[in-house]
């Protein structure tokens, strides 16, 4: 058996969260509310979906020696994510986001990017791969997912990427040779037509590995499976929203979870699309993450007609 089941790659921060009734234009003032400082972090938050449905992560990262760094290794800790190949590095800030939230709960996001934003190359340690099942990265630099995943087709594990737009842009270079080695790709529709510009054609699953898959995310609209065979579509979840924050780490987690743990695509699907709804009820990407029960229990309630417009004491509205 596997120590480890899944290896994140990636992003630990803090987060800001300031709800705003609209955002500002330049010279503008608005009132907001602080409602503090949380983790979070692209990779990280996948490592917290993937314990909560309670399988092993692991996260190689980076942080500041300052008193953000410790905070969020400290709660990211407490989520029983594995951080011993974690860098903690001496004299530099840990890269934090100002997130500011609408009244519907959608989010816009201000990186303010440190020296201690990504993990390095060197911080990619043979002794982190081993005992893992498969490892899920970002394409917050193309030489840390180049090297991370080449490192995964030699030990013979499954991979996935999580690609956003400003990643994209950032260095469209080696775009095709990291997707040749992805099988499951994460990816939402505008990242979808910045990826097949810069690559000059459509982005589909000819571009990953074989029998690779592309999942992309529709927002509260659910999701779609792109395959070599064809795709398919899975509605998604109506809830009352307050932070949408990391759900799509929230989804890339459970998707990944539910599929190592012998899910069919149309249940892992079913699932993540539950899992990132749950997410979006609390203010922080992990605030709100639910375990697998609770997921499972969501879904249970959805198939039953009585439970139409019944709002649990979590606060989940089922629509």
């Amino acid at each position: 058996m596997s120590d480890i089941d899944v290896l994140c790659i990636g992003d630990l921060d803090v987060d800001m969260f300031i709800s705003v009734p609209s955002i500002p234009g330049f010279d503008q003032k608005v009132a907001g509310r602080n409602h503090g400082q949380k983790p979070g972090g692209m990779a990280a938050n996948a490592a917290v979906a993937i314990a909560r449905f309670g399988l092993k992560s692991r996260l190689i990262s980076a942080v500041g020696d300052d008193s953000a760094g410790t905070f969020a290794v400290a709660e990211i800790g407490r989520e029983g994510v594995d951080l011993g190949f974690l860098s903690r590095r001496a004299g530099m800030e840990t890269f934090m986001c100002v997130v500011l939230i609408s009244p519907s709960g959608e989010k816009s996001l201000i990186k303010l990017e440190t020296d201690a934003y990504l993990p390095s190359v060197a911080d990619l340690h043979e002794g982190a791969f081993a005992g893992v099942r498969h490892v899920h990265l970002t394409y917050g630099s193309s030489e840390l997912s180049m090297q991370a995943l080449r490192r995964a087709a030699a030990s013979g594990l499954s991979t996935s990427l999580d690609l956003e737009p400003p990643d994209i842009v950032r260095d469209p270079t080696r775009l095709a040779e990291v997707l040749s080695l992805v099988d499951t790709l994460f990816l939402n529709g505008e990242a979808l037509d910045v990826a097949s510009r810069v690559l000059g054609g459509p982005l589909d699953v000819t571009r990953l590995r074989k029998g690779g898959e592309m999942i992309v995310t529709l927002g509260a609209r659910g999701c779609r499976r792109i395959t070599a065979e064809g795709s398919a579509d899975m509605p998604g979840f109506a809830v009352s929203s307050v932070d949408t924050t990391g759900a799509g780490d929230c989804f890339a987690g459970s998707y990944i979870a539910c599929k190592l743990s012998g899910g069919t695509p149309s249940r892992c699907l079913e699932f993540a699309n539950a899992a990132a709804a749950l997410a979006t009820l609390d203010y922080g990407a992990q605030a709100a993450m639910p375990v697998r029960s609770r997921v499972e229990e969501f879904l249970e309630r959805r198939g039953q007609p009585a439970a139409r417009g019944y709002d649990d004491p979590t606060g989940v509205t089922y629509a």
